[in-house]
């Protein structure tokens, strides 16, 4: 008579499932994961907003020009600036016309307003009494304009040598276009 006993009826002297350092350490290594998506979403979403407001200024920008050929003057704003923002208490929005006519000559079918708006979290604008917001800015004298997205810009910041260096606000995570260089350097 053979009295082995085979492996299979044998309990097994190993614990079947996870220690509890096992488990910790697998949710520790999720957590991190998951703190890297995230933070690579964030950024991401970021990038895209700046995306759109430098393709705002574009498109703002060729229809202003298409306005001058067609008016031979830009839209005029009473010597002061207008806001795409409503609620920005340092600029009007002249009733959401805040590049005045533009929308009304076929220029654009909207005027665009800031894809984050809100106040912002730029330490120079958020310390300004009142705060500003994050918006697109408009001021011309209708011989010339300049055009702003003010505060708002999230990702770094803007080198000089970039087309869209707003020289007056270098410090307001702005960007701008204009009219000539002089209105950029000096409105």
């Amino acid at each position: 008579m053979n009295h082995s006993i085979s492996k299979r009826n044998m309990p097994s002297s190993s614990p079947k499932g996870f220690t509890l350092v096992e488990l910790l350490i697998v949710v520790s290594i999720m957590a991190v994961l998951t703190a890297i998506i995230l933070a690579s979403f964030q950024t991401a979403r970021a990038k895209t907003r700046d995306t759109v407001r430098f393709s705002e200024l574009v498109q703002l920008r060729t229809a202003l020009n298409r306005y001058y050929s067609e008016n031979g003057s830009f839209p005029s704003t009473p010597n002061q600036w207008y806001s795409s923002e409503p609620t920005d208490a340092n600029f009007s929005n002249n009733g959401g016309n805040w590049i005045p006519g533009l929308v009304a000559s076929g220029m654009v079918p909207v005027l665009p307003r800031d894809p984050l708006g809100g106040r912002s979290t730029n330490a120079v604008c958020a310390a300004a009494v009142p705060p500003f917001t994050r918006a697109f800015v408009y001021k011309s004298d209708g011989v010339n304009y300049k055009l702003i997205s003010i505060c708002a810009i999230e990702v770094g910041s803007i080198a000089a040598s970039n087309p869209f260096y707003d020289p007056i606000r270098p410090t307001q995570s702005a960007a701008q276009v204009s009219s000539s260089p002089t209105v950029s350097a000096t409105w």
